[in-house]
């Protein structure tokens, strides 16, 4: 017997309002996820110990977004909104700045700060010891390439610009990383130091990474000249020279992470040794690193964080978020602590003109 006018048009109702639903359940699968409005959390030490004082920044890949310091319990609270990829950046006063990649569901976060890095006595000052790799590792190489797929290097030395707050001074040296924020200056940095031309001025890497200094001693130089790895040259660690000049190879760190060592294919001149943290999508994270030189020596490193990117993407530019140089001098260390704000690209060749990225 056929159906009622009344059931067929029931069941034809049915099967629409399903087909709607089952349509808006693809579309909200879809779409970008909107990131939590407030990021709560913790820092604390190794051992669980809640830490005050910490300063929390909340980072996407081209401009500060939110900071809050930790009570006396160690939390924070950081408001903010967005569906592109964030980092956290956090730094305290004796810790190793930390750098940790949020997804878009982060809400609640432990951070676990470690003590700093560079150890120094009265006579010397030494960042964690990296052995050079004795041979080239492929598997270490080829990540490498993967990571510097990521970004444009020729973007990054000429076409942006930005804002920072710069602190130098020297320090008894059982106070380097003691940064005083209340004398931070304002200084425009921007990349215009091309990797070609490094390659010209510093034929095989000769003379890239120190200089005997024959100009006006000041507090970054003294018998050495040291290039910006930790600012206007931090794409070196993502350009094609880097890879010709240093051997890589995988180690451990202490927290269990995996990172890639660096150190000269030659052993002899000026060059860097130290390691690459890399995020779990393999771009850039952090770098750290000393310089070794011929006598005359002198001791001194750095170490820089990046900005998170897109998953995924290519041709991005390297841009720090934080970056602290260091130098021995004959009392106490020389250091710069240098932090990044809003990260524009030039748009004519002077960069006069710029317009914020996106």
């Amino acid at each position: 017997m056929p159906a009622a006018p009344e059931a067929a048009s029931a069941r034809r109702l049915s099967v629409r309002q399903l087909a709607v639903f089952c349509l808006a359940i693809a579309l909200s699968l879809a779409a970008p996820r909107l990131a939590p409005a407030q990021i709560r959390g913790v820092v604390t030490d190794a051992t669980g110990r809640p830490l005050p004082g910490v300063l929390v920044e909340l980072w996407d890949a081209h401009q500060r977004l939110a900071g809050d310091g930790t009570d006396a319990s160690g939390r924070f609270l950081l408001a903010a909104s967005g569906t592109g990829r964030r980092a956290i950046l956090a730094r305290a006063i004796g810790l190793a700045p930390l750098r940790r990649l949020l997804t878009p569901a982060d809400s609640v976060v432990t951070l676990v700060m470690q003590p700093h890095a560079v150890e120094v006595t009265a006579a010397t000052v030494a960042t964690e010891e990296t052995a050079c790799p004795r041979r080239d590792d492929r598997h270490a190489r080829a990540l490498w390439l993967e990571m510097a797929r990521h970004y444009d290097v020729a973007l990054s030395a000429n076409g942006v610009r930005t804002q920072t707050q710069r602190y130098a001074a020297t320090v008894p040296a059982e106070s380097l990383g003691v940064i005083d924020t209340t004398r931070m200056q304002p200084v425009f940095i921007a990349g215009r130091f091309s990797p070609r031309v490094a390659a010209a001025l510093y034929p095989e890497g000769r003379g890239f990474y120190a200089r005997s200094n024959s100009g006006m001693l000041s507090g970054r130089f003294d018998l050495w000249e040291y290039p910006w790895l930790e600012s206007t040259l931090a794409w070196h660690f993502a350009d094609s020279l880097f890879a010709k000049f240093n051997r890589l190879a995988f180690v451990r760190t202490e927290t269990g992470d995996t990172a890639i060592a660096f150190c000269s294919r030659r052993g002899n001149g000026t060059y860097i040794r130290g390691r690459l943290m890399l995020s779990s999508d393999s771009t850039l994270a952090s770098a750290e690193w000393e310089f070794v030189t011929p006598p005359p020596s002198e001791v001194a490193g750095g170490r820089v964080l990046f900005a998170p990117i897109a998953a995924g993407a290519v041709g991005e530019p390297v841009l720090p978020i934080a970056g602290l140089f260091w130098r021995k001098r004959l009392r106490g260390v020389y250091q710069e602590w240098t932090e990044y704000r809003q990260w524009e690209r030039c748009v004519n060749q002077d960069c006069s003109l710029r317009e914020p990225l996106r």
